[in-house]
This record gives C-alpha cells, sequence and structure tokens, in this order.
C-alpha cells in the first residue's frame, strides 16, 4: 500500500486521513460497479466532474479498476441522442442517477467534463500503461465523438469550438464548470480542456488553433472568463479561470506569469463559496512552479477535513505527485521527477508508488537530491530528475544531487 513519511509530522497525520478517507468511499461489491463515491456525501452516486479530478489520487491508491469502469460506463453514456454529451452521474450499481437526467433532451451537462474524461482516462494511460485505456472500443470511439461528432454537433459558427446555449440551466447545458456563473457561450474551462484532450490524443495542431482564439481574449492583465451574448467577459470565472493553467492553455512566458499573478490576487480576495472548487488549486500552481502557494492551498484542504469525497482523494494526489511533481509515461517506461518541496518540508518519502507495471521508492530532500529506487517491475524505467536521466532496473537505486538548493 502507498505510504508516506516526512520531517513534517504534519504531512504524515494529513496522508494517513487522506488515504484512509478515500479509501473509505469505494463502493466496489456485489451488485455494484468496481467504484468509488464521486460526489456531495448526501447523494450515493458518482459524477463525471468528480471522477475526472479524483482519478489520479485513486490510481495512486491502487484504484484503477474502480477508474476503468467508470471511465467507460460514462463513455457508453454519450450517444447521438444525446448530442454526444455523457450522461453527469451514474448510482453505484450502474443506473442513470434521475436527480440529474430527466430525458435525453433534459439532463445535466458542461462542457469542460466532455473532454475533461478524454484528458483524464489518456492521463491514466500515462499513469498505468494498460492498453485498455486506448483500446477498449468504448473508450476509443469517446475519444473520437468527443472531439469530432460532439464538437461538430454544437459548434454553430464552424470555427472548431463548441457553443452552449448561454443560458444559466445546467440542464439545457452550460460552457463552464462554474454553475453560479453559467450564463456563457463559451468558457476558458471548456476551451481549456478541448485543448488538453487535442493534445493527449496528439492532434496539435487543432489544439494550437484553440490556444490562438484564447490568445484574443487578453485584455493586458488577464484572459477573459468566456463569453457571453455581449462578447467578452472579464470577470473573476474561478473555474473558467483556473482551469486554464491547469490544461495549460496559457502557456507559458510573461503573459502566462502575470495571468497566474491575476489568478493568486483573486483567489485570495474573492475565493470560492465551494470546496471542491479549491481543490484545483494546488495542482496547477505546483505544475507552475508556484510551489509555497500551492501548499499553502493544499493545506486548506487539509486543515478543511471536508468529507466532500473529492477532498480527500485530491489530498492523497497533491501530497505525492504534487510535491514530487511526478510526470509518469508508463507506456514508454519512463518517469519525470521535479520536487515541489516547500521551505516547510526538508524530507518527503514515497514508498511502494505505482507507475505502470513498476513500484518505486522516492526519497527527496528539499529540491537539492532525490534518491529513488525501483523496488520491482517487469524490466528497467528511465528516471529523469533534473538533467540527469538513469536506466533503473528492478532492484537498483539513483540518487541526484543538483549543484545547488533551487528552493
Amino acid at each position: 500500500m502507498l505510504a508516506v513519511s516526512s520531517d513534517l509530522a504534519y504531512v504524515e497525520d494529513a496522508f494517513r486521513w487522506a488515504r484512509d478517507r478515500a479509501l473509505a468511499w469505494v463502493r466496489t461489491g456485489p451488485g455494484n460497479l468496481p467504484s468509488y463515491w464521486a460526489g456531495y456525501p448526501s447523494r450515493p452516486m458518482f459524477y463525471s466532474r468528480d471522477v475526472c479530478h479524483q482519478a489520479a489520487g485513486a490510481h495512486l491508491l491502487g484504484l484503477d479498476a474502480e477508474n476503468f469502469a467508470m471511465f467507460r460506463h460514462f463513455a457508453r453514456s454519450a450517444t447521438p441522442a444525446r448530442k454526444w454529451f455523457p450522461l453527469w452521474a451514474f448510482h453505484f450499481d450502474g443506473r442513470i442517477a434521475d436527480l440529474d437526467y430527466h430525458d435525453d433532451e433534459h439532463f445535466v451537462r458542461e462542457i469542460p467534463a466532455v473532454f475533461d474524461l478524454t484528458y483524464r482516462a489518456l492521463e491514466q494511460y500515462d499513469w498505468t500503461g494498460d492498453r485498455r485505456w486506448i483500446d477498449d472500443p468504448d473508450l476509443a470511439a469517446y475519444y473520437r465523438h468527443s472531439t469530432n461528432e460532439f464538437v461538430a454537433a454544437h459548434d454553430a459558427d464552424g470555427d472548431g469550438i463548441p457553443e452552449a446555449a448561454g443560458t444559466a440551466d445546467i440542464f439545457l447545458g452550460t460552457a463552464t464548470y462554474n454553475e453560479r456563473e453559467a450564463p456563457l457561450l463559451r468558457a476558458g474551462d471548456g476551451l481549456a480542456a478541448q485543448y488538453g484532450a487535442l493534445r493527449k490524443l496528439g492532434r496539435h495542431a487543432a489544439a494550437e488553433k484553440i490556444q490562438n482564439t484564447y490568445n484574443e481574449w487578453w485584455n493586458g492583465d488577464h484572459f477573459a472568463r468566456g463569453v457571453t451574448k455581449d462578447g467578452l467577459d472579464f470577470s473573476w470565472g474561478l473555474e473558467s479561470h483556473t482551469l486554464v493553467p491547469l490544461f495549460g492553455l496559457s502557456g507559458t512566458g510573461e503573459r502566462a506569469e502575470r495571468f497566474l499573478d491575476y489568478l493568486e490576487q483573486q483567489m485570495e480576495a474573492e475565493p470560492p463559496q465551494n470546496i471542491e472548487s479549491f481543490s484545483y488549486w494546488p495542482e496547477f500552481l505546483f505544475d507552475h512552479g508556484r510551489d509555497e502557494s500551492a501548499w499553502r492551498w493544499t493545506k486548506h484542504l487539509i486543515d478543511s477535513r471536508d468529507d466532500y469525497p473529492e477532498i480527500s482523494f485530491t489530498v492523497v494526489e497533491h501530497l505525492v505527485a504534487g510535491l514530487l511533481g511526478l510526470r509518469p509515461d508508463a507506456p514508454n517506461a519512463a518517469l519525470t521527477i521535479t520536487s515541489h518541496l516547500p521551505v516547510e518540508i526538508n524530507t518527503l518519502i514515497v514508498d511502494n508508488l505505482p507507475i505502470g507495471a513498476w513500484s518505486l521508492r522516492i526519497h527527496q530532500e528539499g529540491k537539492h537530491a532525490t534518491e529513488v529506487t525501483v523496488r520491482s517491475g517487469p524490466g528497467p524505467l528511465t528516471v529523469t530528475v533534473g538533467s540527469e536521466t538513469h536506466s533503473l532496473a528492478p532492484g537498483r537505486t539513483a540518487r541526484v544531487v543538483h549543484p545547488k538548493d533551487c528552493s
């Protein structure tokens, strides 16, 4: 079982709580799909948005069968009659959740989820190397439909970007995950998730076209949250802003850094009302090297001890993949590690870490030393830390010491 230790007892206590709480949400058993709770604790269901965001933590905890079954169930629900939207929620036995579904023309649907499912499913292929994630007929069909037929069915102006109705009625479909600010025709998180899905599929020219469109949403200080019937809207959009760097749509460089500055300012000034919206923040902040801020918001999630399932699953992810900066490429037997340990944490040891068929132990010392042991696996694993790359056979260890502490 995945284990975490640290010189900071707070980290160990947080991991134990998150691991145990996340595993308690598993609902695999007689009469149920392999599944875990993903939605409000008052609703015994799994939701597409939540599953997408819980999947990485679930993999780290050994819940690969659950991830695969739930993603495939959503993939099968995207039909021509539903204009290629996947359904929003299911009960653990696979039944449609009537709370969010009335009929094939009146059910909860949000554009980012369509592409998020594709992106996160292919991310699971990166973590596991399990070819079912690309060869399974239902999933393979979904990837095609989500980026082709779905777009064609909802792209009134033919520019390759789907639009919503511009209403606040989630049963008619919204452009954003931010249900409190739903009246958008297009939203930043919708474009970002589509961009991420296309890049995962290797369709870089199509992704670049979306990025070029998004670049036109810049006002000199930050990007718009989306487009209304009256034009670009530059007000604070929460998910329609914060998911943009998560999927990489805002790019890199000076403009991207200014946008991140804007996000950090707004996150402090106007935080969301719902705890699950916070759970995205450490992921994109770690990704962009804003480690102290990422740790500050990770601690916010930890200290909440909130019973929303997404919190425990994402805390596991942030404490392991986030702090260690893990970039798995299991299909190619490779892993990249970039320490994101904040000043408060001197050492972090993660043991029984699953990357594909390999099991690893990683001992990170601040940002100046990394020791990796391949405990077991089918062959050598290529591990890159900083500028050094090592091919480690099972039972072998490599230690990388950086020339200077970059913290």
